[in-house]
């Protein structure tokens, strides 16, 4: 969701736009100011994405204010709005790296224009980043996209991690939650409770690469339960169990479904085994185990389901492509005692 600020000293003026901007999708006006000093007092203390900021106001007028905004937060959106058809005062914004010169009356169909340009460009910034990846949800490909998840968190982690990290990353998630599950509408909250972010992620691309895991684990299975209801129950008794030693002869016995046509449609759905979505989601929560507590190498073997350490790590350096040992020790987060 997008945060707005309206900057106004008429009160129906601010009213109005806010009519208008609450009308589109993923924009909320969290914020009101009567005068430039106002305003740059709230984006000092508050995420704000969007300003739409009158110019002629008392105490601070609305060039001043953009110019002290955007030396604060340079990623702030600014749009005058202004009853003042000056090429002067349009210039002086301009210069100013205000995105757009907005003239008195406000027409709705202006600022819808704006807002969706806004979000469009947010959106393909915000994705850009995974179009390696996308060609393979679409083709349904989780091997395929599973070796490569790396490279999205590696430049995650090299561009996203130092300011606003959970924002950009329920921004990131987001857009491509409804580029490929348009139908299942998530707000920022329901984001976070269904995939939760810590701060320490932000430290250590291994923790965001398992936290995008499970995002894109979760656009898989919803899409394929959308194809195949049948496999609503496959994955829900993976799920419950996955901490067991589970076969593939326990599931479809228990989920009352043949071998055959389960290892046909998931195959289809994931362009891997059953067994090979089993052992990958095992190695993934053995990692964030390794990430994130101090249990040895042998603790968290048994906890995952395991019974061989060897097996463990013949299979860990299957799908990693690397060992335990060395995964371990690569780029340690500094944990809180």
């Amino acid at each position: 969701m997008y945060k707005v600020l309206i900057v106004d000293d008429e009160e129906l003026v601010r009213q109005a736009i806010a009519k208008i901007v609450s009308s589109i999708e993923n924009f909320e006006v969290e914020f009101f100011a009567k005068n430039g000093q106002e305003a740059l007092d709230i984006c000092k203390n508050e995420r704000v994405d969007i300003v739409f900021m009158d110019i002629m106001m008392p105490i601070k007028d609305g060039i001043a204010a953009s110019r002290e905004i955007l030396e604060i937060n340079p990623d702030i959106s600014i749009y005058i709005v202004s009853s003042y058809n000056s090429f002067e005062l349009a210039q002086r914004a301009l210069k100013n790296k205000i995105k757009q010169y907005v003239i008195k009356p406000i027409d709705s169909n202006t600022i819808k224009s704006i807002l969706t340009n806004f979000k469009v460009k947010k959106q393909q910034e915000e994705i850009s980043i995974s179009v390696n990846v996308n060609k393979f949800i679409e083709e349904n490909d989780f091997y395929g996209l599973y070796d490569n998840i790396s490279v999205v968190a590696k430049e995650i982690y090299n561009n996203y991690s130092q300011s606003n990290f959970k924002d950009n990353m329920y921004r990131f998630i987001s857009a491509i939650l409804y580029s490929f599950l348009p139908e299942v509408k998530k707000n920022k909250l329901e984001l976070q409770q269904l995939f939760p972010l810590q701060d320490i992620y932000s430290k250590d691309e291994r923790l965001i690469f398992i936290w995008l895991f499970k995002v894109y684990e979760y656009i898989f299975i919803k899409r394929s339960e959308a194809r195949y209801p049948i496999l609503k129950d496959i994955f829900s008794y993976i799920e419950s169990n996955i901490v067991n030693n589970i076969s593939l002869n326990d599931i479809v016995k228990n989920c009352n479904l043949s071998q055959g046509y389960l290892s046909r449609i998931f195959k289809k759905e994931f362009n891997m085994t059953v067994m090979n979505y089993i052992h990958i989601k095992k190695i993934n929560i053995a990692k964030e185990y390794i990430c994130l507590s101090r249990m040895n190498i042998s603790e968290i073997f048994f906890k995952v389901g395991y019974n061989e350490f060897s097996y463990f790590c013949k299979v860990f350096k299957k799908y990693e492509k690397t060992t335990v040992s060395r995964f371990r020790n690569y780029n340690k987060v500094k944990l809180e005692v």
